[in-house]
């Protein structure tokens, strides 16, 4: 099946998959079913403004009170599989990982990102005429020795040097590329999809097109004992009126 050119939402949203996405589809639905019940009570004649109103805002407050639930949910999700998946994306030694809590590990990564620093200072140093050292340089080739080396100090290496491009806001994809195979590329590629998909997560919800309750109810303080009648429509008092009036007696009898 070829690949869709420029999906539209619906469509990058019906073939998500991971964390977050069932969340993100309901709250879609509860948006949708909210705007279903707008549309529904300004078609219907039946009701008066009071209840369109009344009914309109009740529910409009329960899908918010949902929404509000579920939307940082699933953005939440969704950008931690996305942080899960980059960290898949990067090569490592066979045993090792961008994360340990390992107190050996972590003691040989500081010395590691000291003994980079050191070798980043001095190619700055010894760098002449207009030509300025690259940091990434260092960098791409501590990367490698780290992979090469393997085992503790390997590993050690290669998070020393991830950790430096990191805090310096350089570019990791640009000194790990190199060495990704497919499953790794398919992991940056899914977490990319992850991240864009956390940011269309809707967190607002549409207000009704009717007044608030309060509103309505004061500017229809005339309507008397017969107020609060929801199925009282325009037409309803009209009716109700006139029958009021043909059992009046009349003012010359």
């Amino acid at each position: 099946m070829s690949e869709v050119i420029n999906p539209s939402y619906e469509h990058l949203q019906q073939e998500a998959k991971g964390p977050g996405v069932e969340e993100w589809k309901r709250t879609d639905k509860l948006r949708a079913e909210l705007s279903a019940t707008y549309q529904s009570l300004k078609d219907d004649e039946r009701y008066a403004p009071e209840y369109k109103s009344e009914t309109a805002w009740a529910k409009y407050e329960e899908t918010r009170a949902q929404v509000e639930q579920l939307a940082p949910e699933a953005r939440q999700k969704m950008i931690r599989s996305a942080e899960g998946l980059e960290r898949m994306s990067i090569p490592i030694p066979e045993g090792e990982g961008l994360i340990t809590k390992d107190t050996d590990k972590l003691l040989l990564t500081a010395h590691e990102r000291g003994r980079i620093e050191g070798l980043i200072n001095r190619a700055e140093k010894s760098a002449k005429g207009p030509f300025k050292a690259d940091p990434m340089d260092v960098l791409k080739s501590a990367y490698e020795q780290g992979l090469e080396q393997g085992g503790p100090g390997g590993g050690a290496t290669l998070r020393a040097a991830i950790q430096l491009a990191r805090d310096w806001g350089l570019d990791i994809n640009a000194m790990v590329d190199a060495h990704r195979k497919p499953y790794h590329h398919e992991a940056l590629e899914n977490a990319q999809k992850a991240r864009i998909r956390a940011d269309m997560v809707g967190k607002t919800v549409s207000k009704p097109p009717f007044p608030h309750p309060e509103k309505v109810h004061q500017g229809s303080k005339d309507i008397g004992t017969y107020r609060n009648g929801a199925m009282l429509t325009p037409h309803s008092r009209t009716a109700l009126a006139k029958t009021l009036g043909s059992n009046r007696r009349p003012r010359w009898k």
